[in-house]
């Protein structure tokens, strides 16, 4: 479809010159006919061929931004081929989202207490020792000899690396990593928060971790699972290939995010998102948020569909809204493409 209009628009674009050049000459011959002088006429026919003279790169340059208007239009829809020709090998799937987050302005919202989240997003708890069983004495009965106790000896802790600290989630992909800084650099005056930003790899199939917070001062990230909207995966096969900015099309959108106000939700702890692209400028109004889910889990699984938010784990919720609270900017995008 995307297509035909495009070869329209261009042939709207020659044909508007073609016809005002032989309006031109089918004047000047008929006033020449009745002898008035056409010596003008044939200045402007001349002008006006000369003008549609094939130019490749004007040509090209508006027929880029042809394409570009039309895959990047506030209401444009964004399709790929699926990533991969195999849908990996999973322990299961998980049931997707039956309750969609409203938006309205001026709309009454409980806040989320800063201190219910964690202060350092990439510490990890503590491992509790296991309670060893008490040893049975028989009352009243005292030992001769009490052996000495042997020095248990305690392997030293070993610090673990705060790269990828949720599990195997793989490196942040380079791609996309290179043009969130860019934006990131490039905008610095609309961000606020230049301590954390997340990326977004919706070229993974669900059951991988593709969502990562980035800390900008260690080099530090950490990967976790999201889910991807209804819209995106019709067929329900884990991979997203359809994203929309339109309102109802329970899509996931690509772009750059800038976080807003915390709050609890129909999900529990959420997040409001503001869309600062083109592909994602209704992410406010549609409410695309971040927010907790039960159909997310860190596990080998296909994760549920959401109607186009970027849900997590209960066990990652906390994490993602302490590192990118306060106005931080989320990049979602597809490695290895332009997108």
């Amino acid at each position: 479809m995307k297509k035909i209009v495009i070869m329209m628009l261009v042939a709207a674009l020659t044909s508007s010159g073609l016809v005002n050049a032989k309006n031109l000459e089918s004047q000047r011959r008929s006033a020449e006919n009745i002898g008035i002088d056409t010596s003008s006429l044939k200045e402007k026919s001349a002008t006006a061929q000369h003008e549609i003279q094939p130019n490749p790169i004007a040509g090209l340059a508006k027929l880029i931004a042809i394409i570009f208007q039309l895959l990047f239009s506030p209401n444009g829809d964004i399709e790929i081929a699926n990533p991969s020709t195999e849908v990996p090998q999973v322990d299961g799937a998980l049931e997707d989202d039956q309750e969609e987050e409203v938006y309205y302005e001026g709309q009454p919202y409980d806040p989320v207490d800063p201190a219910q989240l964690p202060e350092d997003p990439f510490k990890q708890e503590p491992a509790q020792a296991a309670a060893q069983p008490q040893q049975y004495q028989q009352p009243g009965f005292q030992p001769f000899h009490q052996p000495a106790q042997q020095p248990v000896y305690q392997q030293p802790q070993q610090k673990e690396p705060r790269a990828d600290i949720s599990g195997q989630g793989g490196e942040v992909p380079e791609d996309l990593k290179r043009k969130a800084m860019d934006y990131f650099s490039s905008n610095q005056d609309r961000i606020q928060n230049k301590r954390y930003i997340g990326i977004v790899d919706f070229s993974r199939h669900s059951s991988k971790q593709r969502f990562w917070i980035v800390d900008l001062q260690s080099g530090a990230s950490r990967g976790m699972r999201v889910a991807h909207g209804t819209g995106s995966d019709p067929d329900g096969d884990g991979f997203a290939t359809r994203f929309s900015n339109t309102p109802n099309s329970k899509a996931s959108s690509l772009g750059f995010y800038l976080t807003g106000v915390l709050y609890t939700g129909k999900h529990g702890k959420s997040m409001r998102l503001h869309g600062l692209s083109s592909t994602n400028s209704n992410a406010l109004s549609r409410a695309v948020v971040l927010h907790d889910s039960n159909y997310v889990r860190e596990a080998n699984v296909r994760q549920g569909r959401s109607f186009g938010c970027l849900a997590v784990a209960n066990s990652e919720i906390g994490a993602a809204l302490s590192a990118l609270r306060g106005g931080a900017l989320i990049y979602a995008g597809l490695s290895g493409s332009e997108f």
